[in-house]
């Protein structure tokens, strides 16, 4: 039923979005044209791919801890690192994307929510290496592998903290005091996510990006893509369906839009 329903939502999605054409604004024009429609395939991008597959063939078993909502596809506590590799990950396309972002607006301080493997942070980190890629996990096991991986690919502007986002975060936000770019993928449901869009807020400047896994993944994340989407802080957002990219700009006018991608 959910899987249909997200169909439903996409099939409207589809016929809603528009494309580059319609982007009248020139900080939206560029946006779409150097970053969004924009293809990479570099070096870099290949590597983390190629660790991706080799995620996918692992019949490593690990415990899952998980404070969030969930997996809708698999619930057991004991599952396989392929199956977290093919479910949890965001694919290339998207993971390329955020790479792109990274590299255009060149953030310095990224906090990323939900770090599962490590394939999304490694493509945080290795966009920019002068940037600190600040990672939080809730499982224990999970967030092991993804430290084995960064090692494995030599990054080394990444730190995990780990635990419960609810207990982690605000501390470690103190720590931090400034977020260029944060990018919220963990506890699908509404209220959290709310919540983490409203701490971050605290330590956002005017150029901060905030970025919005599954923002139509349910009804509780369309509700929290909404909230987000009126903030009074809000100014700029773009509905990709599978992620959604909010700028806080006070130059920019309030607007939302739908991009095909």
């Amino acid at each position: 039923m959910k899987a249909l329903q997200l169909i439903f939502r996409y099939i409207k999605y589809f016929f809603t979005a528009k494309s580059k054409h319609s982007a009248q604004a020139p900080f939206l024009y560029e946006l779409i044209t150097k970053v969004i429609d924009k293809r990479t395939d570099d070096t870099t991008c290949q590597s983390i791919e190629t660790l991706r597959k080799e995620l996918c063939k692992s019949e490593r078993e690990i415990q899952i801890t998980d404070f969030g909502a969930g997996s809708t596809i698999n619930n057991s506590k004991t599952r396989k690192v392929k199956d977290v590799a093919k479910n949890s990950a965001k694919n290339a396309k998207f993971g390329k994307l955020l790479y792109r972002i990274i590299q255009f607006y060149k953030p310095k301080n990224i906090l990323e929510l939900g770090t599962s493997l490590g394939i999304s942070t490694s493509y945080l980190a290795k966009a920019n290496s002068n940037s600190q890629v600040f990672t939080f996990e809730g499982c224990p096991e999970t967030a092991k592998i993804a430290q084995e991986n960064f090692d494995k690919q030599n990054i080394k502007n990444t730190s995990i903290t780990l635990g419960d986002f609810n207990i982690t975060l605000a501390d470690k936000l103190k720590e931090i005091e400034t977020v260029d770019l944060a990018f919220i993928d963990g506890n699908h449901q509404e209220k959290p996510t709310i919540a983490y869009f409203e701490e971050c807020l605290k330590y956002a400047n005017n150029n901060t990006i905030f970025i919005f896994d599954d923002i139509h993944w349910s009804e509780g994340m369309e509700n929290a893509w909404n909230y987000i989407k009126a903030h009074p802080k809000t100014t700029l957002t773009i509905d990709l369906f599978f992620v959604g990219i909010v700028f806080i700009k006070s130059e920019l006018s309030k607007e939302d839009f739908t991009i095909r991608f």
